[in-house]
């Protein structure tokens, strides 16, 4: 039973509670404020059918347009729906689209990056002119061009979104690689014959990893404004499915009369956008290997 005995010089065990506010205060206030602006946001989200909330799309004309209250955080719209329903199932459309388009922007940019950087003059000069046509055009613009010519819904979005966004990731992508050619430990490994897929494998992807993780949280806050921006102007999620902006949009005629039913999922938007991008800060001070 030796070695089940405790040490006695290591003290009686600290509760849990102590020891996760230990952790907590040695953690980057950044990353603790980003999460506490988006944890409940997330689980309002993910479990808002078990809040016994009204159905979000449940329309009740005794209730139009009521103030917030008691029975009504947040109010109403003017077909009588719950506002705090309609934002906590919006949230879910949001970082859904979020989520999905930064993984698919920085996928094909990874990918397509890499390519350019690492194959040679002829390849990477195709590749960028290509790259530089989307470059020439907002990310915004195109991505209403985009959805004027695949229609609205969720996944059309996401696709307008990512044809924005991976343009910029690509030429991101590209500058590590270009960098990283030059490292001395790749010339090592070119001469002891490494293949080039090692090359990649190995040194290349794991080193560009982190400033596009960083990238990442960056792109998915630019993909709710412009998901709400799309939804906003009528291009994006279609009613009766609730969305941030498609909620702003119903309301922008009743400001004067029914302030709330715009406001609230303005906040909201601007809560998750700031979130992010301190979210994104704290992860760039994590992964920076030379502070």
């Amino acid at each position: 039973m030796t070695g089940l005995a405790l040490d006695p010089a290591a003290g009686p065990a600290r509760p849990f509670r102590f020891r996760l506010l230990r952790r907590l205060r040695g953690a980057n206030p950044l990353a603790v404020l980003a999460l506490v602006l988006l944890l409940p946001l997330v689980v309002g989200a993910v479990g808002h059918p078990l809040f016994g909330l009204p159905a979000p799309t449940a329309p009740n004309p005794a209730a139009s347009m009521q103030a917030p209250s008691v029975e009504h955080l947040l109010g109403t719209d003017r077909l009588g729906r719950d506002l705090l329903a309609r934002i906590l199932a919006g949230a879910r459309i949001s970082f859904l689209v979020a989520f999905v388009s930064a993984l698919l922007s920085i996928t094909i940019g990874m990918i397509i990056g890499t390519v350019s950087g690492f194959a040679g003059p002829r390849v990477d000069g195709v590749i960028m002119a290509v790259n530089n046509v989307f470059l020439s055009f907002p990310s915004l613009l195109l991505a209403i061009a985009m959805v004027a010519v695949f229609g609205a819904g969720v996944w059309q979005v996401v696709l307008a979104i990512v044809i924005g966004d991976a343009p910029q990731a690509i030429r991101m992508q590209r500058s590590i690689v270009l960098g990283l050619k030059s490292r001395q430990y790749l010339d090592a490994a070119r001469l002891a014959a490494a293949p080039t897929w090692w090359l990649l494998l190995r040194h290349i992807v794991p080193n560009s990893i982190a400033p596009m993780i960083v990238l990442s949280s960056i792109y998915a806050a630019n993909a709710i404004v412009t998901e709400s921006a799309l939804s906003f102007l009528g291009l994006g999620i279609v009613p009766p499915t609730p969305s941030w902006g498609n909620i702003m949009s119903d309301g922008r005629a009743y400001l004067q009369e029914a302030w709330w039913i715009s406001a609230f999922p303005g906040v909201a938007i601007v809560i998750v956008s700031i979130a992010l991008h301190l979210l994104s800060d704290a992860l760039r001070d994590r992964l920076d290997v030379t502070r």
